[in-house]
């Protein structure tokens, strides 16, 4: 195996010198720095698509290149999160549609989710026999590239036979994904999991509960000082009426360990722009890290008074998920305000009565709101112990279709979703796309209960795995805008506020984001040592500030002295060389 490895890698290198651009719209500029308007684009499905180019084919003389005849009768194997969402990956419709389709038999392994990406990491340093492809690997998938256990998928992308479902996606959103993927060398190791549309690029948003905010006889706040007096009147008034001192101004979780920390992000926005990329600021091209400047130390001091008051639980700097759930989702109301996409569940009058704030307003008249543009994450890697790789990204370019895309967030068309000429309701006059410039494009019959519930199905791999999902269809998704039931109307509220709130923030976001990050394996190595240890002191520290065990003041130029010592200012140069390849 590690013979094949060093095999893996010398290919790798030499494929260096021919590696070109893939998908029609040559945007080399990958770090989408600047917003730009997304565009409406109508499509069909990937089997009508298949259909159309079959015929295209049959029409010049050329023989259509049928996937198959790679992919007949190959078994893979692919590493793959548990998840309690899924009964079963390998009985799965989706894994059924591929086999079907394609004429190959997938065997997932699933492995616990709690450890999954150091488990990968572990196999893979210990030189173990690794499956033919790995589902989400997390960014550890450059050092595996560096050992030579994943192969580098350049010529498949330059081959419009083997990536056709991923340059169609491309052609459709108007969006050359591929240089996103590249890394310093050029070479591209992963097929993406891309994600473009409004909500994503806004999806972090401060929420208030609104009859909270009637019960103290306030208004929405718009700036910090208003912020912090609403939830001071918010503690301590039994607003919930059950007899106890149990109102939360506002929390979140897993401060330390990359959870919700949208809390503090949008408080500390309202000084400095707090959302980016390990929380760095560009500014004409050059980046700063957020968390050395002036505006941040006054930030800490205005986020430290709602610790020493109590209006931000101390256990939001430590507590996990399930926690911070207990108390966002309790049957008694608790939660006055929290900082996610918008407010989960299924308790739709809960959900439907939470406003939005689009961006507090700091002392100075700054507001920030998070923008971050669509980047590709890691969908999958293929690996070098992999005996048939064209196969295997066959299958992973199989997910990357319009219809098998939609499944893996949305279930099985025809049951959970349809294409909107298909839709299933009585009257489409009642029904508008989710934003404006947008016509209706697909339709989600209940994803509360599909997606939001949390609730058991065996139809989809929910967002696991590759996908390519443009603006074209989640910002046209078709959503009731009439309601005739109460129950109708709030979801037409719910939703109505959601659209309302991602529109309002993207006024106020950066014009200038990091997004896009290009490393060597070496440098993102060496980059991660200096990270990790920055990491761990930062939040310890910062945790400390918050609750008052260090002063800020008089701490301010010891903590400046240790982040150096650290060696931020060297993290900063490799992030700035990395940004430079961006442009």
């Amino acid at each position: 195996m590690k013979q094949k490895r060093l095999m893996a890698l010398l290919l790798s290198c030499s494929m260096l010198a021919a590696a070109m651009t893939g998908c029609g719209n040559s945007n080399e500029g990958t770090s989408q720095e600047s917003k730009s308007t997304e565009q409406t684009t109508s499509g069909t499905s990937a089997s009508e698509s298949s259909k159309a180019e079959s015929s295209q084919a049959a029409d010049s003389g050329a023989e259509a290149f049928d996937p198959k005849s790679i992919t007949d009768g190959v078994k893979l194997t692919i590493a793959v999160k548990d998840s309690l969402q899924i009964a079963d990956y390998n009985t799965n419709f989706t894994t059924l549609s591929i086999e079907e389709a394609l004429g190959v038999d997938l065997e997932f392994i699933p492995y616990a989710s709690a450890d999954y990406e150091t488990k990968m990491n572990v196999m893979v340093m210990s030189g173990d026999e690794l499956p033919d492809i790995i589902f989400n690997p997390g960014d550890q998938y450059l050092s595996w590239a560096n050992e030579g256990a994943i192969i580098s998928l350049n010529e498949y992308y330059e081959n419009p036979d083997m990536s056709a479902n991923f340059l169609a996606a491309c052609e459709k959103m108007g969006t050359d994904v591929y240089p996103m993927m590249k890394n310093a060398d050029g070479l591209a190791y992963y097929v993406p999991y891309y994600v473009e549309n409004y909500n994503n690029s806004v999806n972090t948003k401060l929420w208030v509960y609104e009859p909270w905010l009637e019960a103290i006889g306030k208004d929405v706040p718009q700036t910090t000082e208003e912020f912090y007096e609403v939830c001071k009147l918010i503690v301590g008034n039994d607003l919930n009426g059950n007899g106890k001192n149990d109102e939360v101004a506002l929390t979140g979780f897993g401060f330390s360990t990359g959870g919700n920390n949208g809390w503090f992000q949008c408080l500390m926005s309202a000084y400095i722009y707090a959302h980016g990329t390990n929380f760095l600021v560009a500014e004409d091209g050059q980046l700063k890290f957020a968390y050395t400047t002036d505006e941040w130390k006054e930030g800490l001091k205005y986020i430290k008074k709602f610790f020493d008051e109590g209006l931000i639980p101390v256990e939001t700097l430590t507590q996990d998920n399930a926690q911070y759930e207990a108390v966002w989702k309790s049957s008694e109301m608790q939660l006055f305000s929290f900082a996610f996409y918008n407010m989960g569940g299924t308790d739709m009058e809960r959900k439907a009565n939470y406003i939005h704030i689009p961006a507090l307003e700091g002392p100075e008249g700054v507001k920030n709101a998070k923008y971050k543009p669509a980047t590709p994450k890691v969908g999958a890697v293929i690996t070098a112990d992999c005996e048939n790789p064209e196969a295997a990204f066959l299958v992973c370019d199989y997910l990357c279709s319009e219809e098998m895309s939609i499944t893996g967030r949305y279930g099985k068309r025809g049951e959970n979703w349809d294409y909107w000429d298909e839709a299933k309701v009585d009257d489409k006059s009642k029904y508008a796309a989710a934003f404006p410039g947008y016509d209706n494009f697909f339709i989600a019959y209940d994803d509360a209960g599909f997606f939001s519930s949390q609730a058991q199905q065996n139809v989809s791999y929910i967002q696991n795995g590759p996908g390519m999902l443009g603006a074209y269809v989640l910002n046209a998704q078709a959503f009731l805008t009439t309601a005739t039931t109460e129950e109708e109307q709030l979801a037409v509220k719910f939703q109505n506020r959601v659209n309302t709130a991602i529109m309002d923030c993207m006024k106020y976001g950066p014009d200038e984001v990091v997004s896009n990050l290009p490393m060597t394996a070496d440098e993102t190595q060496k980059a991660s040592d200096i990270k990790a240890s920055l990491d761990t002191y930062f939040y310890e520290i910062t945790s400390q500030f918050l609750i008052g065990e260090k002063d800020i003041d008089s701490e301010w130029n010891n903590y400046l002295a240790e982040l150096e010592k650290i060696g931020y200012k060297e993290l900063l140069a490799a992030y700035q060389t990395a940004y430079d390849r961006t442009k």
